[in-house]
């Protein structure tokens, strides 16, 4: 059934409007007014001090203890475990409000794909278990219970001809789908069929395994892409495994179809597939809406980590969280052949950190004993070091810088001078990533280093509540050149207590600390310090020699212009040096 509604929008913007989220959320827990906001014991998980707030200015929820958040629809979807949709009427007739959401119509290709689709499926189901398509999947350990979730099917070739006789569609429409070639000549044949599934979940094309090796004939036939079918948009299985996606908070992005029904077998239900293509900006962006941390388990051979190298560099431009997961067979589909749930639950978390990752990625390319494949190599990190750059990710400079320094031997004050001057010589080009295109309202505002340094600071603060007096003896006001740092401490020298914080600071003081609980670094604390008073340094470094190119720019007295320039190209090498 189609997931498209022409009035969802109006109708969940009219409840926003009109459901007060405290009055609603106070029939179901009992809230205490905390100055501005409310507070309560969360009902997401067991705690015995409120840390579940509500926000009347912004009508949203968040909970400081298990990081739930969302609006009214989300609180009762989470609170009954229901759907969305089943939400959105629930609240719709606590409110009074008529729901008229007027169904789409399905485009007449999918209601083609899903007639298809169960006629593949009933041929396999009501095959022999001596037929070969069952010992095949036998072998595989694929089960008829998996068959019927994942809706696996076998073509014989008549299945096209015949849905168009019973259903009366015309072959045109088949031949939009690519289930018909040439007007006759069915796509399928002698194949196990996966149907693959848009992430609202419409069918749009199919995959079509052999189940006997063919000379010239290839392993896999995907239906052609067309207006419905894009694998660059596509993540198999994700429409249906996005709420495990969600109740985890994370996802295990694998390449093969097998792997993704392995791993579900398994138990690890946030699991999605990339159809065998490159991992997308829009794949990206799709996983998002249900998470930003990511474990890579794709294929351990040079072609599945030249996809992990490609999908990390879409990952980071995006603000993920990305882990990338290394293991003892060829694919995840045989790993789980080999090992039970909780061995490969080990693997998952000991998965290496991505920057770690692309260090030892390139380090198998290169003998390190050798400086001119030294040299290519470095020039390889200078790449990414750039990319880190890019997006103002300070404290992975550092961890990069001294990781490197452990695979060469080399001083990490060496690493960082041939990393600098390498990238300076990189065109921004061959350093972009989706980065550049990143918008406001992502987890870092990569444009505003005071906002990041500010971010910084209220992480290690919240975070780490022994560290505050370390922060204490460190820095002072005056270090900051931010507003919303300079609201903080004017609110935290009459109070710690993060209610009290809330409570009084302005809307967006607020969002920022909301938003800093959410962030989990892969660093330790005196990583982040480290990082966080050299971002400093470098601030009032930039700063003064902003006033130094006003000023020379004013000056017309040679002398002085010789001298301003004198003490610009001084600071410019200060910011080469790590102190």
């Amino acid at each position: 059934m189609s997931r498209n509604y022409d009035n969802l929008k109006k109708v969940i913007d009219e409840i926003k409007n009109k459901v007060d989220i405290v009055d609603f959320v106070n029939s179901y827990l009992s809230l205490s007014k905390r100055g501005k906001n409310y507070a309560a014991l969360c009902p997401f998980h067991a705690e015995d001090t409120p840390s579940f707030y509500i926000f009347p200015e912004t009508q949203t929820f968040h909970c400081f203890g298990c990081g739930a958040h969302g609006d009214v629809i989300t609180f009762l979807e989470k609170y009954e475990q229901i759907s969305f949709l089943d939400a959105l009427k629930k609240i719709a007739s606590y409110a009074g409000i008529e729901l008229d959401i007027t169904q789409k119509e399905e485009p007449v290709e999918i209601t083609f794909n899903e007639e298809v689709s169960k006629l593949y499926n009933y041929n396999l189901l009501n095959l022999s278990s001596k037929h070969k398509v069952w010992q095949y999947l036998k072998k595989r350990e694929i089960t008829r219970d998996l068959v019927e979730e994942f809706e696996l099917g076998f073509a014989t070739g008549s299945e096209i001809q015949k849905v168009i006789e019973e259903n009366l569609f015309d072959k045109d429409i088949a031949k939009n789908t690519g289930l018909l070639i040439n007007g006759e000549k069915e796509f399928f044949y002698n194949r196990l069929i996966i149907p693959l599934r848009n992430n609202v979940g419409e069918l749009v094309g199919f995959a079509g395994r052999q189940i006997e090796e063919e000379m010239n004939s290839p392993k896999y036939l995907n239906t052609p892409e067309n207006k419905f079918f894009k694998k660059s948009k596509i993540l198999y299985r994700y429409y249906k495994n996005k709420k495990f996606i969600k109740e985890n908070d994370f996802v295990i992005l694998v390449e093969g179809y097998f792997d993704v029904i392995s791993m579900y077998k398994l138990g690890f239900k946030n699991v999605v597939g990339i159809l065998g293509s490159a991992f997308t900006k829009d794949h990206a962006l799709e996983l998002l809406k249900a998470t930003n941390k990511v474990v890579t388990m794709y294929d351990m051979d040079e072609s599945g980590q030249k996809v992990t190298l490609s999908t990390i560099d879409a990952l980071f431009a995006k603000d993920f969280q990305i882990a990338v997961s290394k293991y003892p067979a060829k694919d995840p589909d045989e790993l789980t052949k080999k090992h039970d749930n909780k061995y490969i639950a080990e693997i998952l978390k000991s998965s290496y950190k991505f920057h770690e990752f692309i260090i030892d990625y390139y380090a198998e390319k290169y003998d390190l004993g050798n400086e001119f494949a030294l040299e290519k190599y470095l020039k390889e990190m200078s790449r990414w070091y750039k990319k880190f750059e890019n997006v103002g990710r300070i404290s992975y400079l550092q961890s990069f810088i001294e990781n490197i320094s452990k695979k060469t031997g080399k001083g990490t004050e060496y690493i960082q001078k041939v990393l600098e001057r390498t990238s300076a010589l990189i065109p921004e080009s061959s350093a972009s990533n989706e980065s550049n295109s990143q918008t406001k309202d992502t987890l870092y505002v990569e444009k505003d280093i005071r906002y990041d340094i500010a971010k910084s600071y209220l992480y290690l603060w919240i975070k780490y509540p022994h560290y505050r007096e370390i922060l204490k003896n460190y820095f002072s006001e005056e270090d900051f050149s931010s507003q919303l740092l300079k609201e903080f401490f004017t609110l935290t020298s009459q109070s710690s207590d993060i209610g009290f914080l809330l409570e009084n600071s302005s809307k967006e003081l607020s969002e920022l600390i909301v938003e800093v609980w959410k962030i989990e670094y892969f660093f330790n604390p005196e990583r982040i310090l480290s990082s966080l008073k050299e971002s400093i340094r470098r601030t009032k470094i930039n700063q003064q020699i902003e006033e130094l190119k006003k000023k020379l720019h004013e000056t017309k007295d040679l002398s002085e212009k010789t001298n301003i320039t004198s003490q610009i190209i001084q600071l410019y090498s200060k910011l080469k040096i790590v102190n």
